[in-house]
This record gives C-alpha cells, structure tokens and sequence, in this order.
C-alpha cells in the first residue's frame, strides 16, 4: 500500500524523486556562491534523507518485496540523494580552492579528474588537443595530484600594433591514466575566455575505456624512461 511509505517520509518514492530534482537544481546551479558552512549543511540534510530512505527501502521490500515497483523506486530515491550528497561534495572541494592567476592576454584551464564512482584520481595526464586530435604542445600538460586537480595555464601574448585582440583558441580537453592510455577526449571544445580561468570537472567513465595513448610529445618528456629499451 502506498500509505505506507507515505507515513514513513511523507512522500512517495516517486514525489519523494520529483521533490529531490527540483528542490536541488535551483541551490546546486548557485552553489558556486555558498559558503562552506552552507554547503555543509546541505550536504548534512541530504545524509538524513538517505537515512530515511533506506529505512523506506527496507520496510517496503519486506512488505512488497526486493523486486515490487515500491521497493525498486524508494532504491532510486536513495540513489538519486547520494549522488546530491557527492555533487555537493564535489562544490564544496571546488569553492575551497583558488582559482588560478591569469594574465589579461591569457586563459586558463583547471579542475579535477573523479572516476565513474566520484573519487579523485592521482596521476592521470591532463592536455588540449584540436578538433584533428593533436596535441596542442603549446599550452603543455600537467599530471593530477593527490586530490585529482589540475591546472593548464597560458599567458598569451599582448597585440603587437593594430594586431587585434588575442582569441582563444578551439582546443578540447584529453587525459590519459596513469598507464599511458587515452581514457577521455572532449567532443565539445572549451568554452574558453581570455584572461578567465575556466573550471572543469571530469568524471570518467566506468571501466575507464580505453581510446587511444599517450602523445609521444608527452611521453618523451614526462616519461622518458619508459621510452628506453
């Protein structure tokens, strides 16, 4: 009976969803702006929401089953709030750190690498490529840290005479893991803005697929001693 999970959490698995999306699209799409004293509190209401979900979960797969509409939709519930409580986890690491210094002529790029599951990944090789897929050796490469950050900064060059103002070039975002294995290539070319940084996280796929190596102008220089026989 729906009643059920309606004393349990005042909703419905299926309004209880409806709720979720739409109460979060709003205070995510600001985030940028809360403080961290807000993101945590965010993050503390929607760790109690999971609590009481799975307490739904359990109640409606003893009544209906593991497999009954009621269950597998409270499951969904649960789902959805955990990845809120990683997206907003994921805000939060971003509004703790500074964003790069760029010059009035340049541009930057920085963000972090998560796997399929929202952890950061250490060691991956981060670079631009053209729309042809080559590397862009201009504006270099830079490996993840401990955290999964990464920074790709270039300073420009200021207008020579009536040269114009300097443009931001079409390049898109490629990393490799840490065994040398192209795992990600941008099908859309940044949005980038001169003398802006432009904050990008990247979740990769599951299973990290591999779709190509990497740039033997990268590996000569970052991993030399794997070229040698």
């Amino acid at each position: 009976m729906s009643t059920t999970s309606n004393v349990l959490t005042g909703l419905t698995p299926d309004a209880a969803n409806t709720e979720l999306d739409a109460g979060l699209t709003a205070g995510l799409a600001a985030a940028d702006t809360l403080s961290q004293s807000r993101l945590d509190n965010l993050s503390l209401v929607h760790q109690a929401r999971i609590a009481q979900q799975t307490r739904t979960v359990n109640v409606l797969t003893a009544q209906y089953g593991a497999d009954s509409k009621q269950a597998v939709a409270a499951k969904a519930a649960v789902t959805a709030s955990r990845a809120v409580v990683t997206r907003v986890q994921m805000v939060k690491q971003q509004t703790a750190e500074t964003a790069p210094v760029v010059t009035a002529t340049g541009w930057a790029v920085w963000g972090h690498v998560y796997s399929s599951a929202s952890k950061p990944l250490a060691g991956y090789c981060v670079f631009l490529v053209d729309a042809q897929k080559n590397y862009q050796s201009d504006y270099g490469f830079q490996f993840t840290d401990s955290t999964g950050s990464f920074t790709i900064s270039y300073a420009g060059a200021a207008p020579a005479g009536d040269q114009n103002a300097p443009t931001p070039p079409t390049v898109y975002l490629a990393i490799t893991n840490a065994k040398a294995q192209l795992v990600s290539e941008g099908a859309k070319a940044l949005a980038l803005t001169i003398g802006s940084a432009l904050y990008l996280d990247t979740k990769l796929a599951a299973g990290e697929p591999v779709i190509g190596v990497l740039p033997a102008e990268i590996k000569n220089v970052a991993q030399p001693g794997q070229n040698k026989k």
